[in-house]
């Protein structure tokens, strides 16, 4: 049985509850959360009886969990990780892994000093889009991939518990990169096989009409370790014509282009020579591809697979040493911005 012990009880810690409720091997005991009311409402919509805290630390002491569930902003990830972990606890946790790839690193060392596991939320891996994309261009009949694009283009006004101004996202120095390309990165990553960044090159911008502090539009550039570049565009803060928060992807190969709409669609286009006059082009023949995962999705998905591993004690591919391939992406972009330069990932990792 793993009895869990909540950390943040906000409106993204609901979507892990729903996702225990198929599970009859998992109990929750503790909430914590700074405002008590939070996790009273949490007991009474679930119809759970876990003991409250508004301190960690007295949550930590006094509950039997086995499992803590890290619910809180990214800047309070290190503290709960750490405590979890170095308390005897297997940890499961909102993304982005941590705020910074110094503390990044002192959690994966942490998890592994203290044998156990530290997963984080990727939901968009859970999805049958991106599980179909992935499984085409394993087939290889489209040849090689060399070239990713992707536009995730939206206006997110997020609105917080007072109207906006209790949001930590409106207050990021770097929103869009941090809060949501984290999610962008990681599916580059996963569709083309879980290679890893070798180069990244980023400018950033902040519309004069943003509602954001800090800069909610970044254009990237990755080289990754096998070759394939991935050109990507992202936007927290664009009106009209937006993609869905997933994203528009094309993978571009030697035999042809494999697509995504971030939705309902997958097709594939196999190349085919089309004459013109004095010279040919190569264009596709189009077909679409019917979705092939039968998993349940999002944050769903994640927490069945990260159940999963932690029932045959293995590991996840959300594990925290992937996903900081993923982070790493982040602070990349981070770093290139600020010194309008392309760096290097060997200097982080």
């Amino acid at each position: 049985m793993w009895k869990v012990m909540v950390v943040g009880c906000n409106n993204i810690t609901r979507s892990w509850l729903n996702a225990f409720q198929n599970h009859g091997g998992v109990q929750v005991v503790t909430l914590v959360d700074l405002i008590r009311e939070r996790c009273e409402r949490i007991n009474a919509d679930y119809g759970y009886n876990a003991d409250i805290y508004e301190s960690m630390d007295e949550g930590f002491s006094k509950s039997d969990a086995n499992l803590v569930l890290d619910g809180t902003p990214p800047f309070a990830h290190y503290e709960v990780v750490i405590k979890g972990l170095k308390s005897g606890r297997h940890v499961i946790g909102e993304k982005p892994l941590s705020d910074n790839m110094k503390s990044a690193i002192l959690m994966i060392n942490a998890a592994d000093e203290a044998g156990k596991s530290y997963f984080v939320m990727q939901n968009r891996r859970y999805l049958a889009g991106i599980q179909t994309l992935r499984h085409e261009l394993a087939k290889t009949y489209l040849g090689r991939p060399y070239l990713i694009t992707c536009d995730m283009m939206i206006g997110a006004h997020f609105m917080g518990a007072r109207n906006g101004v209790g949001d930590f996202r409106n207050t990021m120095a770097h929103p869009v990169l941090v809060d949501m390309l984290i999610h962008t990165f990681d599916q580059a990553r996963y569709i083309v096989g879980d290679v890893r960044a070798i180069s990244a090159y980023c400018q950033e911008l902040n519309p004069p009409n943003s509602w954001y502090k800090g800069n909610a539009i970044a254009l990237c550039t990755f080289e990754f370790e096998d070759g394939i570049v991935l050109s990507l565009r992202g936007s927290w803060a664009t009106k009209c014509e937006n993609t869905t928060s997933h994203g528009n992807w094309k993978i571009y190969c030697t035999d042809g282009t494999a697509c995504w709409d971030g939705d309902q669609r997958v097709w594939v286009s196999k190349a085919q020579m089309v004459p013109q006059v004095g010279y040919y082009e190569e264009e596709g023949i189009r077909e679409d591809i019917p979705f092939s995962y039968a998993g349940r999705e999002g944050h769903a998905g994640c927490v069945d697979a990260m159940l999963e591993a932690l029932n045959r004690g293995g590991v996840m591919m959300t594990d925290c040493h992937n996903n900081i391939h993923s982070l790493a992406m982040v602070y990349a972009c981070i770093e290139s911005s600020k010194i309008g330069q392309k760096v290097y990932f060997k200097d982080l990792i």
